[in-house]
Formats: structure tokens, sequence, C-alpha cells
């Protein structure tokens, strides 16, 4: 269950100069023009020497862009047509931060040792999915109180405990996919909605109908946006 949640997220504070901090850019799409981004990134103690801009698709990283950290320092330009998340990862290190790339100046603070607690300042859409991703968390914890138990029950081969505990949990996946609805029914206008819609695809249990239904819902902008141009093809939704 707790692969729902997987596949999918980084972040805050630098001040550069152009002398020091290497920067590059990118432009995703030419029909990009008017709005850009610039990510801000600084690392609270050596990592690597280079970092890596990657688009996502299907859970496999493309880079598109790169760049030399330079004092715990680093910059990436440019502009997308839609918010998409990408993911930043570095020379000779195996993790990974993924987070939502979308035309603002924004920030991130990452510390080496808790790499996957990022910390992202000035955008609207990663704050947005941070508070999504944080109530699911703390939904799924409620799996983690029921592992001893299910551990336990499954050495003593308790087969009426295995099937409590089993119902107990597909509770909890029940919770977590009507949050994950209302979340979307509640912010139609927002990209993160067509990312965490396309995230339902992935789940153990798939409600055809359901998806159909919420895809439908999105605002227009939002429907145009890879992640739900996703789940119209694999869908095969008419409009």
């Amino acid at each position: 269950m707790k692969k729902i949640i997987g596949c999918c997220f980084s972040i805050f504070f630098i001040l550069f100069s152009c002398d020091s901090t290497q920067k590059k850019s990118i432009q995703t799409n030419q029909a990009a023009k008017t709005a850009t981004f610039i990510l801000n990134g600084t690392l609270t103690d050596y990592l690597s020497d280079k970092v890596y801009l990657n688009k996502i698709e299907n859970c496999t990283f493309y880079p598109v862009d790169s760049v030399t950290i330079v004092n715990n320092k680093f910059i990436f330009e440019g502009a997308v047509e839609y918010p998409e998340r990408f993911a930043l990862t570095f020379e000779n290190y195996s993790a990974i931060v993924v987070f939502i790339l979308e035309n603002t100046h924004f920030e991130i603070e990452i510390d080496p040792v808790h790499i996957q607690d990022a910390i992202i300042k000035d955008s609207p859409l990663n704050l947005q999915l941070n508070e999504y991703k944080t109530h699911s968390k703390n939904i799924f914890k409620k799996i983690d109180y029921l592992f001893p138990q299910f551990q336990k029950a499954r050495l003593e081969n308790d087969v009426n405990k295995l099937a409590e505990i089993g119902g107990k949990m597909k509770l909890i996946e029940a919770e977590f996919r009507t949050f994950s609805f209302d979340f979307i029914k509640n912010n139609s206008n927002s990209y993160v909605s067509g990312m965490v819609l396309r995230d339902q695809l992935k789940s153990s249990t798939i409600d055809t109908l359901q998806i159909i239904s919420a895809y439908k819902s999105l605002s227009t902008n939002v429907k145009k946006a890879p992640e739900a141009q996703i789940i119209k093809q694999t869908l095969v939704i008419s409009h």
C-alpha cells in the first residue's frame, strides 16, 4: 500500500553571486516564452560536485540539464510549458529529490543526511503538494501500527487475526483513496490535482469510473498538463 504514495517529492534558501555559482539554462518547450523559473539550490553540507535536473516519465529519470555545485550552491534557469514533477540527482550519489518544477523563482535547501526532507520556499504548488503528502503520511502511519500485529499473526499462523488486520489495512487504503479524490474535487484548478489523480492509476485498487469522473472535473488548463494527458490516454477519455 505504501507504493500508492510512492513514485513521487524537495527545497529553501540561497544567496549567490554570479562569480561563484554555476548556471545552466533549460527550455523544455519553446512555447514557454513569457514565464520562467529560477531554482536556487543549496546543500547544508557537501554531497557532490554535480547535480542533474531530470524529467520524470513513468518513474524513469531523463537528465535534461546539469550544473556544477560550487560552495554547496547551484542554480537552474529555464521555462516549462506546464508544471511537472522533476527530480534532482547527484553525481556519485544514489538519493533523489522529487519536486514540482513550475515557472516561478523558488529555493530549495537540501540536508544530505535527510535528503528526502528537503525544504522548498516560494513555490505555491510544492507547498500544496507537501500539505497533501503530510496528510497522506498521517493516514498511512496507521499501517505502521498494524505491521507488528501482522508479523505476529503470520508467525503464529493465526488466520482469523490475519483476516482482521487485512480488513483494517483495506479500510486505511480506502481512507487514503477518499482523501485523495476529495482533494482533487476541492482543488480542480490545481496542477497538483492532476498529479494526484495520475498516481491513482498506480494504486493496487483502481476505480476506473471514479478516475474518469475526477478527470472530467479538472479545469481545462489542468487537463492540458502532461500528467492529466496520461490519464486521458490511458483510460481513453473522449473529453
